[in-house]
């Protein structure tokens, strides 16, 4: 039976026959690198359109580069990291080189981000109704008596219970499930074109998991979205098209259909291999041997290379990413239709 439903399929269809919202072109993050002559390039030469209507899923190990591309998008790159080449266009706006002031009111406004940790993301010391608040002041223009209904609302739109009461209540008095609601309360409050979802559901446990991803899409009818996770199973939840990252760079990129029912790239085969399946017939888990590369390494040609299986000669150059029978690769080696994990 297909990962992938013949209704995800035709979603992912739909979505990809909309207006371009999101352009990033040839984006490079570096960072310094004390004692090398080299600066560590946490996103290199990333490039990706995303369309009216249409969930993005960014997959790949911790280190791949998610993260750091989608904080990009958002102008809030940790220092001393900083974008030294590419564009990131919204809609017809080039965004990565605003003034300070005028990319506050595109985060929030424009493009929401719902944090990993609501813990981290949410000011432990101020009640959610006043960071709700705030932030409906700050780009809606209304007073506090109309921003508290919008914030209300906003509650009682992603299925808080009783939420009049919890605008009075602070993060620490509410369950993980409940702030991870908050969470996307405060992203989508401001009616953003684009959500930005960092491993949302990384921390809940399976039943409030489930919840979470119900809700996104119930709003994704609504939403254009980039998912970012390391959960083959999330994305294939609610993902039209996915991109897999390595060490950095893209890897492959297909709908939702193809890179999961028929990966392309052996990185690709081998996070699928590792992802657990109900069936008796399914041999034990495969792991990927070795480790991603670090900062301190130093990385000639494929990435990859030195835990790929497959891995020649030829892959001491680094492959560009091109189009390889109707699919975007980055691999000197593709696998085949007949090498598919089963």
């Amino acid at each position: 039976m297909s990962i992938v439903s013949e209704s995800a399929a035709d979603a992912a269809r739909t979505a990809l026959s909309g207006d371009t919202i999101l352009s990033v072109k040839d984006l490079v993050v570096e960072f310094p690198r004390p004692g090398q002559p080299t600066n560590f390039r946490a996103v290199n030469g990333v490039s990706f359109d995303l369309r009216q209507g249409e969930t993005l899923g960014l997959v790949g190990e911790s280190g791949s580069g998610k993260s750091m591309t989608a904080l990009s998008l958002l102008g809030i790159v940790p220092a001393p990291g900083k974008i030294i080449e590419g564009s990131i266009n919204l809609r017809d706006r080039r965004i990565d080189d605003l003034p300070v002031n005028e990319l506050r009111r595109v985060r929030g406004n424009d493009i929401g981000m719902v944090f990993q940790d609501p813990m981290t993301g949410l000011n432990p010391v101020r009640s959610v109704g006043s960071q709700l608040t705030e932030s409906a002041m700050r780009h809606q223009n209304v007073s506090k008596r109309e921003a508290l209904e919008i914030a209300y609302h906003a509650l009682d739109d992603v299925g808080i219970p009783a939420p009049r009461e919890r605008l009075q209540a602070f993060p620490h008095e509410l369950s993980g499930g409940l702030r991870q609601r908050v969470m996307i309360a405060l992203a989508l409050i401001n009616h953003p074109e684009v959500i930005i979802a960092d491993e949302a559901t990384t921390a809940l446990d399976a039943t409030i998991q489930a919840q979470i991803l119900d809700l996104f899409r119930e709003r994704l009818s609504v939403a254009t979205m980039i998912l970012i996770t390391h959960d083959m199973g999330v994305a294939a939840e609610i993902c039209d098209r996915i991109m897999v990252m390595y060490a950095g760079r893209i890897v492959e990129t297909g709908t939702i259909e193809e890179v999961l029912t028929s990966p392309r790239h052996p990185y690709t085969v081998g996070l699928l291999s590792a992802v657990p399946k109900f069936d008796i017939r399914r041999p034990k888990l495969v792991p990927i041997p070795g480790i991603p590369p670090t900062a301190e390494d130093i990385v000639r040609g494929c990435p990859f290379a030195p835990r790929c299986r497959f891995a020649e000669s030829k892959c001491d150059d680094r492959p560009a990413l091109e189009y390889t029978d109707g699919r975007l690769l980055a691999c000197w080696n593709p696998r085949s239709a007949t090498e598919q994990p089963q």
